[in-house]
């Protein structure tokens, strides 16, 4: 069976609208002020005011328009307050009477605007039903976990699929893998596969973005993992667009448990568009003074950016204890502790590039193996980790009290 199911809908990422009008001519234009906003995308079904709400496909939202029969207009709010789950409510006015006001609110109505709608305030309330959205699908279904660096051979490619691994063969979960570092390509080479087909198949018509494509799109690894491959021209990554990224992995999170995400070393608006949907967002530095200047323009970035479902955490790869700049010079830099060390080990490294095999088939009990079983432990469990944690501390208070009572 595949891994893969089924997903119908409607046009990703757009609200679903009622839109409840009695006149046909009045509907007609708020339809055509609504999709003249553009933002956000609205899928809008007119509905007439005597139908019954529970027999109509759930929306996000529904907009009673009141152009006269006020009484039908408050009856239909009242009967859609008992529809679950329960739309937002929109009152869209004629006039600014307060006892209708009074009325509508009272009738279950969250929102009042007035007609002719201002762009504005429309677009303002709309958004924020749509954040809304956002925030409650980003807390549903998988986790997108992004790695990142601004300075090239730190590893960030053979970390992504590393931890794609280790999510797989440790924890068994459903692993997709994405590659963005779309003109490189390097996990295609990392993962050994050879994709017929790559994220090209997706680029170019997003609206009906169904699984079945997203299957067909994908490459299996042998582990059981999947692979988005990188365009095979590099020209063609100038086609893949922030919102065709935004869709496929706004899919791919119903689809798989982890979806892991190689950002490469080129920020974009692709990056920002998997950050802002990233669950974990790793920046992968090594000890030097570059890759520390570079991570703190990159902790600039995102607090400019204004991420707020993501803080970012350091990872530092191919970490050598006697190295000159230890780790705790780099967490004193940063302002922050380092998240995860992964260690250096050119000989594993080596025998896998020559072999065409995966570190758990090389190497599975080396240091770096554990240092990424580890990493994804803290990804897969962070509740586990926390308390583990929070175990063994309270075990070292423990124990130094009794120390202290002896003493």
């Amino acid at each position: 069976m595949s891994v893969l199911k089924k997903h119908n809908g409607n046009r990703r990422g757009a609200l679903k609208v009622h839109l409840v009008c009695a006149a046909e001519e009045q509907r007609t234009e708020v339809r055509t002020m609504l999709v003249a906003l553009g933002e956000p995308p609205l899928d809008i079904e007119d509905v007439g005011l005597d139908a019954d709400p529970t027999s109509l496909e759930p929306a996000d939202m529904a907009m009673v328009v009141f152009n006269g029969d006020v009484e039908a207009s408050l009856s239909y709010l009242q009967r859609e307050s008992g529809v679950k789950p329960r739309p937002v409510m929109f009152a869209l006015l004629e006039e600014r009477s307060a006892d209708l006001m009074k009325r509508v609110l009272r009738a279950g109505a969250d929102e009042l605007l007035f007609l002719p709608l201002d762009i504005g305030d429309a677009t303002r309330a709309l958004l924020k039903i749509s954040e809304a959205r956002r925030r409650d699908e980003f807390h549903q279904g998988g986790e997108v976990v992004s790695l990142v660096s601004l300075i090239g051979g730190t590893g960030v490619t053979s970390l992504a699929g590393n931890l794609a691994l280790a999510l797989r063969y440790v924890f068994d979960r459903r692993v997709g893998v994405v590659d963005l570092d779309l003109q490189t390509g390097g996990l295609s080479v990392f993962l050994n596969l050879e994709p017929d087909r790559t994220i090209m198949a997706l680029a170019e018509d997003i609206t009906n973005l169904d699984s079945i494509q997203l299957e067909g799109a994908l490459s299996k690894h042998a582990s059981g993992i999947y692979l988005l491959a990188a365009p095979k021209r590099i020209e063609d990554s100038e086609m893949v667009s922030e919102s065709a990224i935004g869709a496929v992995l706004d899919l791919m999170r119903q689809l798989f448990d982890f979806v892991v995400v190689d950002c490469g070393t080129h920020v974009d608006s692709n990056s920002v568009a998997a950050w802002e949907r990233s669950r974990h967002l790793f920046y992968v530095l090594d000890q030097s003074i570059g890759a520390a200047r570079c991570a703190w323009r990159f902790v600039d970035l995102v607090q400019r950016l204004g991420l707020r479902n993501v803080e970012p955490s350091f990872v530092l790869s191919r970490h050598q204890v006697a190295h000159p700049i230890s780790e705790d010079q780099l967490s004193h830099t940063l302002a922050q502790p380092i998240f995860a060390k992964i260690p250096r080990d050119e000989k594993i490294l080596e025998r896998i590039q020559l072999s065409a095999q995966d570190l758990w088939q090389v190497g599975p009990g080396s240091p770096l193996a554990k240092s990424i079983e580890d990493l994804a432990r803290r990804v897969a469990n962070p509740d586990n980790v926390a308390s583990d944690e929070n175990s063994d501390a309270s075990i070292m208070s423990k124990l130094l009290n009794v120390i202290g009572a002896r003493t």
